[in-house]
């Protein structure tokens, strides 16, 4: 059985380490999902043979894990960084590694860690 998909938007920017997401209860988020943050600020796509544009690459910027989680939001910690090295390794970030986010900018569930762990202790 797959995890559900779960996407929507950064709803508040919170403080820097604390996102809001248009995400809550009601649309199946519970504590410890982990979603990453996509931005749309990356290179126009364009048919050549048109002209028209056909969209913006959208790239991976950061990763918040869920810890409090209301009917229609939900607030997640920034935790991991994905845009550089340092994030391809799961190097938790320090304050000098400043990521910009949006309100507007997407999200996307990648991993429940509550049903990961749960698995964990099962296989064992």
């Amino acid at each position: 059985m797959s995890a559900p998909t779960i996407t929507g938007q950064v709803a508040l920017i919170e403080d820097d380490f604390t996102l809001v997401l248009n995400r809550g209860a009601e649309a199946g988020v519970r504590p410890g999902m982990i979603f990453a943050v996509h931005t749309d600020d990356g290179q126009v796509i364009t048919d050549p043979e048109s002209g028209r544009e056909l969209g913006r690459l959208s790239r991976e910027t950061l990763q918040v894990r869920v810890f409090d989680v209301q009917p229609l939001f939900a607030r997640a910690h920034t935790f991991v960084r994905t845009d550089d090295f340092h994030g391809l390794l799961n190097i938790p970030f320090v304050e000098e590694n400043v990521v910009t986010v949006n309100v507007g900018d997407h999200v996307a569930l990648v991993r429940d860690d509550a049903t990961f762990r749960s698995s964990e202790r099962n296989a064992q």
